[in-house]
């Protein structure tokens, strides 16, 4: 898709306005709902046009002129409107001079006439009809075919319009990209969002402050675009800002419960992002506990594991928040079921469940579990040494965090494997510590299910053949724990 807009932008003479165009319009038509202006007349001719409308374009916001002297008022202070829409049946107005001041005041934009025959000949003027890309005639009584032919083309018009507006230039070092699932923990951002279109050419496609559709992003991610970016400077703030606000809802615990699934993804995503930008902070330190309390309290009040990392991510392609989530909970859940009840264990566990992806740019690599995998080889030579070193990477920054002891062994050992073959020091199942078995099990379960295509069955056949393999020396009794929690 990206390749089709590149060579579109070198070739101006062609319609850029087809594909790409279209898909990047839909977004910024349909992250929030469209407001037209309708300058009615009596009810029985006002009651058919809304009707359609509704049934028509259920996202349309049709904001009615009640009386012509607050047509001022509205268009200044009740916008942006994208296109009109108007009743000229209305001989108390003058057709004319209304459709010239709202040209005044909101610039150019589609308008939609709908009247009897008689209006038509009265009230229309030559100059409004050469204007055949923006303005529409419907002669009433309407037929549905005309008047969604008209709004399709006042909606087409103003997606271009907002498209060419939205273009702007920046360099690479401008911007930081953010992986495109991320955008799904979020209803809004405080911040512009770009797509990128070439080198140096980027598409705002998501406005600040205002509510996105994340049907939106699954059409972004159908076209395989993997991306999207904010300023770098607006990207620290926002990461500062977004991090203050959870500690102020850990500690006044204002979050909801049934939306607490949704309070973790987001906790793990910004403390990912701010250690990958710039560092542990004593404020990361303070919202990781905080986190690791939360998940203790939901994984020992909820009797489903299965449930719960069910509710984590309706894709297999998982996040790091997501594969982070779903092995702390595995390990609440095992430890708990160990009989394991000091918090000095439990907390290194969360710990290593937070920071075992530190070390990795691409969460495709989530699903890799050995050197040997197929998957592995098929990786760059640049991102095969990023793998072998990610645990050693999260092992070190383990280190970084006050109140913390001996996680960057676990960390280290998390790709270890019971007969010798796993990496970084090739350790069986003799020279593993309980803790780093707990860790290990959990790491591969959950790495395994970003490849189960089912749900309920897939955890059977999961724990199935990770008995062949784990059930051994200090493997034994955390495995059991595991298929005890999945058989509830």
């Amino acid at each position: 898709m990206l390749f089709l807009a590149k060579s579109l932008i070198k070739h101006r003479n062609y319609d850029f306005s087809i594909k790409f165009k279209s898909l990047i319009g839909t977004f910024l038509l349909y992250g929030s709902p469209v407001k037209v202006l309708f300058i009615g007349h009596e009810t029985e001719i006002n009651d058919p046009i809304k009707k359609l409308m509704a049934a028509k374009f259920p996202k349309v916001r049709m904001i009615e002129v009640k009386e012509i002297e607050s047509l001022m008022d509205l268009m200044t202070n009740d916008g942006p409107y994208s296109f009109v829409v108007m009743a000229i049946d209305n001989k108390n107005i003058a057709v004319s001079e209304v459709y010239e001041s709202i040209s005044d005041t909101l610039g150019v934009r589609p308008f939609v006439f709908i009247g009897h025959p008689s209006s038509v000949k009265a009230q229309i003027t030559n100059e409004m009809m050469r204007l055949s890309e923006t303005n529409f005639l419907i002669k009433t009584p309407i037929a549905p075919d005309e008047f969604k032919k008209a709004v399709n083309s006042s909606i087409e018009w103003v997606k271009k319009e907002e498209f060419e507006e939205s273009i702007l230039e920046f360099t690479k070092d401008d911007l930081h990209k953010m992986r495109m699932r991320n955008f799904y923990l979020f209803e809004q951002m405080p911040y512009d969002v770009y797509l990128e279109l070439t080198s140096t050419k980027y598409a705002k496609v998501i406005t600040k402050n205002k509510p996105y559709s994340h049907q939106i992003i699954q059409n972004y991610s159908r076209k395989n675009i993997k991306y999207l970016y904010i300023k770098k400077d607006e990207h620290l703030k926002f990461f500062d800002v977004s991090i203050k606000n959870l500690l102020k809802i850990y500690e006044a615990k204002l979050y909801d419960r049934k939306k607490i699934i949704l309070l973790h993804l987001k906790t793990l995503f910004f403390i990912h992002q701010f250690i990958k930008i710039l560092s542990v902070s004593d404020d990361i330190v303070k919202l990781t506990n905080f986190f690791i309390d939360s998940v203790h309290d939901v994984v020992i009040g909820q009797e489903s594991l299965i449930d719960l990392i069910n509710n984590i991510t309706e894709s297999n392609n998982m996040t790091f928040a997501e594969h982070s989530l779903a092995t702390a909970y595995v390990c609440e859940s095992i430890t708990y079921n160990m009989g394991w009840n000091a918090d000095m264990s439990r907390d290194k566990l969360m710990l290593a469940s937070i920071l075992q992806d530190i070390g990795l740019s691409n969460d495709e690599m989530i699903k890799i579990r050995s050197l040997n995998d197929p998957n592995f080889k098929m990786l760059s030579d640049e991102d095969q040494i990023e793998f072998k070193n990610h645990p050693l990477k999260a092992a070190y920054l383990s280190t970084f965090f006050s109140g913390f002891s001996d996680v960057d062994f676990i960390l280290s050992e998390q790709h270890e494997h019971p007969t010798g073959d796993g990496f970084p020091k090739g350790l069986n199942s003799s020279g593993l510590t309980t803790i780093s078995c707990i860790f290990i099990l959990a790491n591969n379960f959950v790495s395994r299910l970003g490849h189960a295509s089912g749900k309920r069955a897939a955890y059977k056949e999961i724990i199935g053949s990770m008995k062949r393999i784990y059930y051994t020396g200090n493997f034994k009794d955390p495995l059991k724990a595991l298929e005890k929690v999945c058989k509830k």
